[in-house]
């Protein structure tokens, strides 16, 4: 009878909310199915991608806790076969990953495919690359994460498999329909492989789910985003007898506590005690949303608030959040049609400034701006809202007083009393026009702007890289 492990997303090194514990609490998760393959004596461990969180910049403990758990399984004779996942793949410009890294120590076997200019080479693993293995009647091919790119190199792909006894496919890819994720393709993609393939082994998405017994799909390890906390996830213990019958194993986790409630004025014993009906006695993850308005929020004090969930909960990690009811942006709507709603919208949110009533102006502007983007309209308009006063009244006034100015001068450059002048939009078009006379100048402008543009002062190369 066949037995193996099969784990995805394990994502070591996680150092989540930058808490060092959470970083353990990834590692430990690892360890726990090692420890659990060795135990059973499994003939090998399967890790659909995402060994590790972050695909470069590894610190040394991260790399320790891989190594450690691995050479458990290689003391115990159990080959463990991986794919790269998004955050274990390379670069494009580089070939070289941590996974190579430990499939050069002996850990492990990292199958993909090899491409000579653009030719797909699906070779048996050599004890250094490869993109199959055999095993005692067991052939193992593997994929690593393409993006995109996934489904054209699949069919590419699919045309070199062949059925070798129990034949396993593994890659890291997500199933459409599970979740809205990228990275994702449709289930139909790997069903054609049916006839050549027994078991599909997939990572990506951090929720189990199994298909047909064919494709299976375990999850992640441990709590990668307070999202997954519903999601049924662990790893499979697989057995191969007359068929295929598997276990999915939810490995313990650390506790989360989401908690929401309301705050009408700084009751801070009432909070306690409404946390303290809550209370676990593990060290969770403690979330924690406030309900309040925006005045009671400026009474509250966030690091009391903080304390308190402290001792009731002797946490790891606590957040706070606040879910404001009289925000900014709260605004009650006329839904009788689009401009009553577009003009109550502008009104609520010019309530919050010293503007006074300029409904009419902001929507004036934003005509202008969605039609000519007439500058010189612009600027009389901005005059109107800045100065509180027509620019045409001004110039009637003016020359009511005998105090006009030279024909030359523009009506919209009138000044008002006690009003420092504003730049305008065609004194910003006419700068943008002129060119600076001085050769010197112009080279010192030049060199300014190769300082600032940081891409081209640090990367010569101009491009940013591809992940």
């Amino acid at each position: 009878m066949l037995k193996f492990v099969h784990m995805a997303d394990v994502h070591l090194g996680y150092k989540q909310y930058n808490c060092e514990e959470r970083a353990i609490d990834f590692a430990q998760a690892f360890l726990s199915v090692i420890k659990f393959a060795v135990e059973r004596k499994v003939d090998f461990i399967l890790i659909a991608g995402d060994l590790f969180h972050k695909k470069s910049d590894i610190d040394p403990l991260t790399l320790a806790q891989a190594t450690k758990a691995l050479e458990k399984a290689k003391k115990a004779g159990i080959p463990v076969i991986a794919v790269e996942g998004n955050h274990d793949s390379t670069y494009f410009r580089e070939s070289f990953s941590w996974l190579d890294y430990l499939a050069k120590s002996g850990l492990v076997v990292n199958l993909k495919p090899s491409f000579d200019e653009g030719t797909m080479i699906v070779e048996e693993w050599d004890g250094e690359s490869g993109a199959y293995i055999d095993l005692d009647g067991v052939r193992i091919y593997g994929m690593k994460y393409y993006g995109t790119l996934t489904e054209k190199i699949l069919d590419e792909y699919s045309r070199r498999i062949r059925n070798n006894g129990f034949t396993i496919f593994m890659t890291h890819v997500g199933i459409e329909g599970y979740l809205n994720l990228y990275g994702c393709i449709s289930s139909n993609k790997l069903h054609r492989l049916k006839g050549k393939v027994d078991y599909v082994a997939l990572g990506h998405i951090h929720k189990s789910f199994v298909e047909d017994n064919f494709i299976f799909n375990p999850g992640s390890l441990e709590t990668c985003d307070i999202t997954e906390l519903e999601f049924k996830r662990g790893f499979f213990y697989v057995e191969v007898d007359d068929g295929i019958k598997y276990e999915l194993i939810e490995n313990n986790r650390r506790d989360f506590v989401l908690l929401g409630c309301k705050m009408d004025s700084p009751d801070y014993e009432g909070l306690r005690s409404f946390l303290i009906k809550h209370r676990k006695n593990t060290k969770p993850v403690v979330d924690l949303t406030i309900t309040t308005t925006r005045s009671v929020r400026k009474m509250l004090d966030e690091d009391r608030i903080k304390k308190i969930v402290e001792d009731v909960f002797d946490p790891i990690v606590v957040r706070i959040k606040w879910d404001i009811e009289d925000g900014f942006y709260s605004v009650k709507l006329n839904l009788e049609n689009k401009d009553s709603i577009e003009r109550s919208v502008i009104k609520q949110i010019l309530e919050n400034y010293d503007y006074g009533d300029i409904v009419e102006e902001v929507l004036r502007l934003k005509s202008i701006f969605c039609s000519s983007f007439n500058v010189a309209m612009v600027d009389r308009l901005v005059e109107d809202i800045v100065f509180g006063v027509k620019a045409d009244e001004n110039v009637e006034k003016t020359e009511a007083e005998g105090k006009s100015e030279s024909p030359d001068t523009k009506p919209t450059e009138k000044k008002v009393e006690g009003v420092k002048p504003i730049l305008r939009l065609t004194d910003l078009a006419d700068l943008k026009q002129s060119k600076p006379k001085d050769k010197a100048k112009v080279e010192e402008i030049e060199e300014e702007e190769e300082v600032w543009d940081w891409r081209r002062a640090y990367d010569k190369r101009g491009r940013a890289r591809k992940r």
